[in-house]
Protein backbone atom coordinates (compact mmCIF):
# COMPACT_ATOMS: atom_id res chain seq x y z
CA UNK A 1 0.00 0.00 0.00
CA UNK A 2 1.30 3.50 -1.23
CA UNK A 3 2.91 5.45 2.23
CA UNK A 4 0.13 8.42 1.60
CA UNK A 5 -2.80 5.70 1.77
CA UNK A 6 -1.54 4.20 5.08
CA UNK A 7 -3.47 4.88 8.30
CA UNK A 8 -2.35 4.52 12.02
CA UNK A 9 -4.10 4.33 14.59
CA UNK A 10 -1.94 5.36 17.71
CA UNK A 11 -3.51 5.24 21.42
CA UNK A 12 -2.28 7.74 24.10
CA UNK A 13 -2.95 6.95 27.56
CA UNK A 14 -2.78 9.93 30.31
CA UNK A 15 0.76 11.05 31.27
CA UNK A 16 2.38 8.08 28.77
CA UNK A 17 3.46 8.64 25.22
CA UNK A 18 1.62 7.29 21.94
CA UNK A 19 1.78 3.49 21.53
CA UNK A 20 0.39 1.53 18.51
CA UNK A 21 -2.59 -0.72 19.71
CA UNK A 22 -6.14 -1.05 19.61
CA UNK A 23 -9.16 1.52 19.72
CA UNK A 24 -9.73 1.77 23.49
CA UNK A 25 -13.10 3.24 25.48
CA UNK A 26 -10.40 4.13 28.42
CA UNK A 27 -7.91 5.55 25.82
CA UNK A 28 -8.50 8.90 23.90
CA UNK A 29 -8.11 7.74 20.33
CA UNK A 30 -6.01 9.47 17.81
CA UNK A 31 -6.09 8.51 14.17
CA UNK A 32 -2.75 9.40 12.12
CA UNK A 33 -2.39 9.98 7.95
CA UNK A 34 1.06 9.80 7.66
CA UNK A 35 1.92 11.86 4.50
CA UNK A 36 4.36 11.54 2.28
CA UNK A 37 5.88 15.10 2.72
CA UNK A 38 5.85 14.20 6.44
CA UNK A 39 7.77 10.56 6.72
CA UNK A 40 9.69 10.54 3.31
CA UNK A 41 12.95 10.34 5.31
CA UNK A 42 12.18 9.76 8.82
CA UNK A 43 14.13 10.56 11.83
CA UNK A 44 14.90 9.14 14.98
CA UNK A 45 13.25 11.94 16.58
CA UNK A 46 10.01 11.35 14.63
CA UNK A 47 10.64 7.53 16.10
CA UNK A 48 10.68 8.65 19.66
CA UNK A 49 7.49 11.13 19.53
CA UNK A 50 5.68 8.15 17.62
CA UNK A 51 6.80 5.28 19.96
CA UNK A 52 6.37 7.23 23.31
CA UNK A 53 9.94 6.81 24.25
CA UNK A 54 13.13 9.22 23.95
CA UNK A 55 15.65 9.49 21.52
CA UNK A 56 18.57 7.81 23.62
CA UNK A 57 15.87 4.95 24.08
CA UNK A 58 15.62 4.64 20.23
CA UNK A 59 19.28 4.44 19.75
CA UNK A 60 19.52 1.83 22.35
CA UNK A 61 16.76 0.09 20.62
CA UNK A 62 19.36 -0.01 17.92
CA UNK A 63 22.79 -0.56 18.82
CA UNK A 64 22.24 -2.36 22.17
CA UNK A 65 18.73 -3.75 21.83
CA UNK A 66 19.87 -6.47 25.08
CA UNK A 67 19.68 -3.44 27.30
CA UNK A 68 15.76 -2.46 26.34
CA UNK A 69 12.76 -4.09 28.24
CA UNK A 70 10.52 -6.19 25.70
CA UNK A 71 7.94 -4.36 25.71
CA UNK A 72 9.33 -0.86 24.32
CA UNK A 73 11.97 -2.80 22.20
CA UNK A 74 8.54 -4.11 20.34
CA UNK A 75 6.94 -0.78 20.15
CA UNK A 76 10.20 0.98 18.91
CA UNK A 77 10.25 -1.87 16.46
CA UNK A 78 6.68 -1.40 15.14
CA UNK A 79 7.09 2.12 14.83
CA UNK A 80 10.70 1.41 12.75
CA UNK A 81 8.63 -0.78 10.67
CA UNK A 82 5.59 0.99 9.80
CA UNK A 83 7.09 4.33 9.28
CA UNK A 84 10.25 3.01 6.99
CA UNK A 85 13.20 4.02 8.89
CA UNK A 86 16.30 3.79 8.07
CA UNK A 87 18.85 4.65 10.33
CA UNK A 88 22.37 6.44 8.70
CA UNK A 89 24.77 4.29 10.06
CA UNK A 90 27.54 5.85 8.19
CA UNK A 91 27.03 9.31 10.80
CA UNK A 92 26.61 6.69 13.21
CA UNK A 93 29.85 5.36 12.94
CA UNK A 94 31.41 8.85 11.98
CA UNK A 95 30.30 9.92 15.60
CA UNK A 96 32.53 6.68 16.99
CA UNK A 97 35.55 7.58 15.04
CA UNK A 98 34.73 4.66 12.56
CA UNK A 99 34.02 4.78 9.16
CA UNK A 100 33.70 1.02 8.30
CA UNK A 101 35.93 1.91 5.34
CA UNK A 102 38.64 -0.22 3.65
CA UNK A 103 40.63 1.92 0.39
CA UNK A 104 42.38 -0.02 -2.37
CA UNK A 105 44.70 1.58 -4.60
CA UNK A 106 45.34 0.03 -7.76
CA UNK A 107 47.41 1.23 -10.52
CA UNK A 108 44.39 0.38 -12.78
CA UNK A 109 40.86 -0.51 -11.97
CA UNK A 110 40.05 -2.01 -15.58
CA UNK A 111 43.34 -5.07 -15.17
CA UNK A 112 42.02 -8.22 -14.67
CA UNK A 113 44.58 -8.80 -12.36
CA UNK A 114 43.41 -6.63 -10.23
CA UNK A 115 39.50 -7.84 -10.81
CA UNK A 116 40.94 -11.21 -9.25
CA UNK A 117 42.78 -9.75 -6.00
CA UNK A 118 39.75 -7.75 -5.18
CA UNK A 119 38.19 -10.81 -5.59
CA UNK A 120 39.68 -12.11 -2.46
CA UNK A 121 39.74 -8.93 -0.62
CA UNK A 122 35.87 -8.95 -1.05
CA UNK A 123 35.88 -12.37 0.14
CA UNK A 124 37.57 -11.36 3.70
CA UNK A 125 36.37 -8.05 4.09
CA UNK A 126 32.45 -7.52 3.06
CA UNK A 127 30.74 -8.65 5.84
CA UNK A 128 32.81 -6.09 7.99
CA UNK A 129 34.25 -3.36 6.03
CA UNK A 130 32.90 -1.79 2.75
CA UNK A 131 35.50 -1.74 -0.27
CA UNK A 132 36.09 2.08 -2.20
CA UNK A 133 39.08 1.73 -5.09
CA UNK A 134 40.79 4.56 -6.49
CA UNK A 135 43.66 4.44 -9.46
CA UNK A 136 47.48 5.66 -8.71
CA UNK A 137 48.41 6.33 -12.24
CA UNK A 138 49.18 9.89 -13.43
CA UNK A 139 46.49 12.41 -13.30
CA UNK A 140 44.29 10.30 -11.67
CA UNK A 141 44.80 11.40 -8.25
CA UNK A 142 47.21 13.00 -5.59
CA UNK A 143 49.45 10.32 -5.23
CA UNK A 144 49.23 10.76 -1.13
CA UNK A 145 45.96 11.43 -1.14
CA UNK A 146 44.83 8.30 0.48
CA UNK A 147 47.69 9.18 3.36
CA UNK A 148 45.57 11.93 4.28
CA UNK A 149 42.02 9.95 4.21
CA UNK A 150 44.36 7.55 6.64
CA UNK A 151 45.59 10.59 9.18
CA UNK A 152 42.24 11.88 9.35
CA UNK A 153 40.43 8.64 10.10
CA UNK A 154 37.83 9.13 6.72
CA UNK A 155 38.82 5.07 6.16
CA UNK A 156 39.87 2.50 8.65
CA UNK A 157 42.72 0.88 6.65
CA UNK A 158 44.52 0.65 3.19
CA UNK A 159 45.81 -1.61 0.50
CA UNK A 160 48.07 -0.73 -1.85
CA UNK A 161 48.18 -2.83 -4.98
CA UNK A 162 50.63 -0.80 -7.06
CA UNK A 163 54.10 0.66 -6.79
CA UNK A 164 54.33 2.96 -3.73
CA UNK A 165 57.69 4.66 -4.83
CA UNK A 166 55.49 8.31 -4.72
CA UNK A 167 54.01 7.61 -1.29
CA UNK A 168 57.15 6.60 0.64
CA UNK A 169 58.06 9.35 1.99
CA UNK A 170 55.32 10.53 3.70
CA UNK A 171 54.56 6.85 4.62
CA UNK A 172 57.37 6.12 6.61
CA UNK A 173 57.28 9.80 8.10
CA UNK A 174 53.92 9.64 9.61
CA UNK A 175 54.29 5.81 10.63
CA UNK A 176 57.16 6.76 12.89
CA UNK A 177 54.66 8.49 14.96
CA UNK A 178 51.87 6.42 14.57
CA UNK A 179 51.44 3.22 13.05
CA UNK A 180 49.44 2.88 9.83
CA UNK A 181 47.18 0.13 8.89
CA UNK A 182 48.85 -0.44 6.02
CA UNK A 183 49.38 -3.79 3.59
CA UNK A 184 51.51 -3.75 0.42
CA UNK A 185 49.83 -6.47 -1.75
CA UNK A 186 51.46 -7.94 -5.43
CA UNK A 187 54.44 -5.95 -5.80
CA UNK A 188 57.37 -6.12 -3.90
CA UNK A 189 58.64 -3.33 -1.49
CA UNK A 190 61.96 -1.02 -1.18
CA UNK A 191 64.05 -1.76 2.15
CA UNK A 192 62.91 1.51 3.35
CA UNK A 193 59.24 0.28 3.38
CA UNK A 194 59.72 -3.24 5.26
CA UNK A 195 57.80 -1.81 8.13
CA UNK A 196 54.53 -2.17 6.07
CA UNK A 197 53.04 -5.99 6.26
CA UNK A 198 53.28 -7.14 2.59
CA UNK A 199 52.06 -10.47 0.18
CA UNK A 200 53.80 -11.46 -2.84
CA UNK A 201 54.98 -14.30 -4.86
CA UNK A 202 58.64 -13.93 -5.58
CA UNK A 203 58.80 -11.97 -8.77
CA UNK A 204 62.56 -12.70 -9.41
CA UNK A 205 62.46 -16.32 -8.61
CA UNK A 206 59.00 -16.64 -11.21
CA UNK A 207 60.89 -14.91 -13.78
CA UNK A 208 64.28 -16.84 -13.30
CA UNK A 209 61.84 -20.52 -13.71
CA UNK A 210 60.38 -18.93 -17.09
CA UNK A 211 63.47 -18.28 -18.37
CA UNK A 212 64.72 -21.35 -17.58
CA UNK A 213 62.07 -23.48 -18.96
CA UNK A 214 62.50 -21.64 -22.09
CA UNK A 215 66.80 -22.52 -22.08
CA UNK A 216 65.92 -25.93 -21.29
CA UNK A 217 63.55 -26.33 -24.15
CA UNK A 218 65.99 -25.28 -26.79
CA UNK A 219 66.04 -21.41 -26.91
CA UNK A 220 69.43 -19.45 -26.77
CA UNK A 221 67.67 -16.15 -28.03
CA UNK A 222 65.70 -15.26 -25.31
CA UNK A 223 64.42 -11.55 -25.69
CA UNK A 224 62.46 -9.99 -22.09
CA UNK A 225 59.89 -7.27 -22.97
CA UNK A 226 59.77 -5.70 -19.33
CA UNK A 227 57.86 -2.55 -17.71
CA UNK A 228 58.69 0.62 -17.01
CA UNK A 229 62.14 1.08 -15.25
CA UNK A 230 60.90 2.71 -12.16
CA UNK A 231 58.80 -0.73 -11.32
CA UNK A 232 59.77 -2.63 -8.32
CA UNK A 233 57.76 -5.44 -9.86
CA UNK A 234 59.65 -5.89 -12.95
CA UNK A 235 62.64 -4.64 -11.89
CA UNK A 236 62.71 -8.16 -10.33
CA UNK A 237 61.71 -9.81 -12.92
CA UNK A 238 64.28 -8.53 -15.12
CA UNK A 239 67.18 -9.70 -12.54
CA UNK A 240 65.33 -13.28 -12.79
CA UNK A 241 65.64 -13.21 -16.23
CA UNK A 242 69.07 -11.94 -16.72
CA UNK A 243 70.62 -14.75 -13.93
CA UNK A 244 68.86 -17.05 -16.05
CA UNK A 245 70.28 -16.10 -19.14
CA UNK A 246 73.79 -15.69 -17.34
CA UNK A 247 74.27 -19.60 -15.80
CA UNK A 248 73.26 -20.45 -19.35
CA UNK A 249 75.98 -18.53 -20.60
CA UNK A 250 74.21 -16.38 -22.66
CA UNK A 251 74.74 -12.85 -23.19
CA UNK A 252 72.16 -10.20 -22.47
CA UNK A 253 72.90 -6.76 -23.79
CA UNK A 254 70.46 -3.95 -24.18
CA UNK A 255 69.23 -4.96 -27.17
CA UNK A 256 67.65 -8.08 -25.35
CA UNK A 257 65.88 -6.32 -22.91
CA UNK A 258 62.85 -3.69 -24.13
CA UNK A 259 61.21 -1.56 -21.45
CA UNK A 260 57.50 -0.59 -22.52
CA UNK A 261 53.74 0.11 -20.89
CA UNK A 262 52.68 -2.76 -18.86
CA UNK A 263 49.11 -2.79 -21.08
CA UNK A 264 48.73 -4.84 -24.57
CA UNK A 265 49.19 -1.29 -26.64
CA UNK A 266 52.95 -2.02 -24.72
CA UNK A 267 53.12 -4.75 -25.97
CA UNK A 268 52.38 -4.15 -29.36
CA UNK A 269 54.84 -1.73 -29.74
CA UNK A 270 57.67 -3.73 -28.11
CA UNK A 271 56.98 -6.59 -31.04
CA UNK A 272 56.75 -3.67 -33.94
CA UNK A 273 60.34 -3.05 -32.73
CA UNK A 274 61.36 -6.80 -32.66
CA UNK A 275 59.95 -7.61 -35.65
CA UNK A 276 61.79 -4.80 -37.36
CA UNK A 277 65.54 -5.93 -35.90
CA UNK A 278 67.47 -7.79 -39.09
CA UNK A 279 67.49 -11.01 -36.19
CA UNK A 280 64.51 -12.28 -34.73
CA UNK A 281 64.73 -14.03 -31.44
CA UNK A 282 63.11 -17.38 -31.11
CA UNK A 283 61.25 -16.94 -27.66
CA UNK A 284 59.94 -13.68 -26.16
CA UNK A 285 59.49 -13.17 -22.27
CA UNK A 286 56.47 -10.80 -20.94
CA UNK A 287 56.13 -9.37 -17.31
CA UNK A 288 53.01 -9.72 -17.95
CA UNK A 289 50.41 -11.38 -19.84
CA UNK A 290 48.78 -8.24 -21.36
CA UNK A 291 52.10 -7.26 -22.88
CA UNK A 292 52.49 -11.01 -24.15
CA UNK A 293 49.07 -10.55 -25.37
CA UNK A 294 49.87 -7.57 -27.80
CA UNK A 295 53.18 -9.45 -28.50
CA UNK A 296 50.74 -12.53 -29.73
CA UNK A 297 48.68 -10.31 -31.84
CA UNK A 298 51.01 -8.21 -33.44
CA UNK A 299 53.05 -11.66 -34.70
CA UNK A 300 49.80 -12.84 -36.28
CA UNK A 301 49.22 -9.80 -37.94
CA UNK A 302 52.71 -9.49 -39.36
CA UNK A 303 51.87 -13.28 -40.37
CA UNK A 304 53.92 -15.17 -38.05
CA UNK A 305 53.02 -18.57 -36.77
CA UNK A 306 53.26 -19.07 -32.56
CA UNK A 307 55.09 -20.67 -31.35
CA UNK A 308 56.54 -22.37 -34.68
CA UNK A 309 57.88 -18.75 -35.91
CA UNK A 310 57.86 -17.15 -32.32
CA UNK A 311 57.57 -19.08 -28.74
CA UNK A 312 56.04 -16.57 -26.41
CA UNK A 313 55.81 -16.67 -22.96
CA UNK A 314 53.44 -14.34 -20.01
CA UNK A 315 53.38 -13.77 -16.65
CA UNK A 316 50.04 -13.56 -14.59
CA UNK A 317 48.18 -15.73 -16.17
CA UNK A 318 45.19 -13.85 -16.43
CA UNK A 319 41.70 -15.15 -17.39
CA UNK A 320 42.45 -14.78 -21.20
CA UNK A 321 45.55 -16.31 -21.33
CA UNK A 322 43.70 -19.58 -21.26
CA UNK A 323 41.31 -18.26 -24.36
CA UNK A 324 44.40 -16.80 -26.49
CA UNK A 325 45.02 -18.04 -29.75
CA UNK A 326 47.24 -19.95 -29.52
CA UNK A 327 46.68 -20.50 -25.12
CA UNK A 328 49.24 -18.68 -23.64
CA UNK A 329 52.33 -20.30 -21.44
CA UNK A 330 52.33 -18.07 -18.79
CA UNK A 331 53.50 -18.01 -14.77
CA UNK A 332 50.71 -18.37 -12.45
CA UNK A 333 50.60 -15.67 -9.39
CA UNK A 334 47.73 -16.83 -7.71
CA UNK A 335 45.53 -13.59 -7.70
CA UNK A 336 42.58 -14.43 -5.61
CA UNK A 337 45.30 -15.92 -2.53
CA UNK A 338 47.24 -12.47 -2.91
CA UNK A 339 43.94 -10.84 -1.70
CA UNK A 340 42.51 -12.96 0.52
CA UNK A 341 46.01 -12.63 2.62
CA UNK A 342 46.19 -9.20 2.24
CA UNK A 343 42.55 -8.53 3.67
CA UNK A 344 43.88 -10.89 6.79
CA UNK A 345 46.60 -8.88 7.41
CA UNK A 346 44.68 -5.69 7.08
CA UNK A 347 42.51 -6.98 9.20
CA UNK A 348 45.59 -7.39 12.14
CA UNK A 349 47.06 -4.35 11.04
CA UNK A 350 43.70 -2.52 12.23
CA UNK A 351 42.58 -4.76 15.36
CA UNK A 352 46.32 -5.02 16.68
CA UNK A 353 48.57 -2.29 15.50
CA UNK A 354 51.11 -3.59 18.01
CA UNK A 355 51.31 -7.05 16.41
CA UNK A 356 55.01 -7.44 15.23
CA UNK A 357 54.44 -10.60 12.84
CA UNK A 358 56.87 -11.27 10.07
CA UNK A 359 55.99 -9.06 7.60
CA UNK A 360 56.43 -10.09 4.72
CA UNK A 361 54.52 -13.35 2.85
CA UNK A 362 55.85 -14.67 -0.06
CA UNK A 363 53.25 -16.83 -2.04
CA UNK A 364 53.46 -20.32 -4.55
CA UNK A 365 53.96 -19.07 -8.02
CA UNK A 366 54.40 -22.39 -10.58
CA UNK A 367 54.21 -22.34 -14.53
CA UNK A 368 51.64 -23.42 -16.68
CA UNK A 369 52.32 -23.95 -20.03
CA UNK A 370 49.87 -23.91 -23.06
CA UNK A 371 51.00 -23.80 -26.73
CA UNK A 372 52.44 -20.67 -27.37
CA UNK A 373 55.73 -21.90 -26.91
CA UNK A 374 57.68 -25.25 -27.51
CA UNK A 375 60.90 -26.89 -28.21
CA UNK A 376 63.16 -26.16 -30.68
CA UNK A 377 66.54 -28.07 -31.87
Amino acid sequence: MPLDQRHFRLTASRGQGFKQGPLCSLSDTIEFRIQDDLLTNPTIVEVAKLAGVSTTTVSRCLNAPEKVGKKTLARVRRVIEEINFSPNMLAQNFRRGKTNIVLVVVHEIGSWLFAEILEGIRSVLDARYSIVLTESRPGVAEGNSFIDMLVAKQVEGVILLCSTLPFSKKLIEINKSKPLPIVIGLEPISDDLNQFPSVHIDNYQAAFDATDYLIQTGHKAILLVSGPRNSYVTNDRELGFREAMRLAGLPVDEASIIHSDLTSNGGVNAAMEILSRPQMPTAVFCANDDMALGVLSYAARRGLKVPDDLSIMGFDDTRYAAIANPPLSTVLQPAREIGVSAALRLLRAIDTPEDNAVRDEILPHRLVIRSSTRPIG
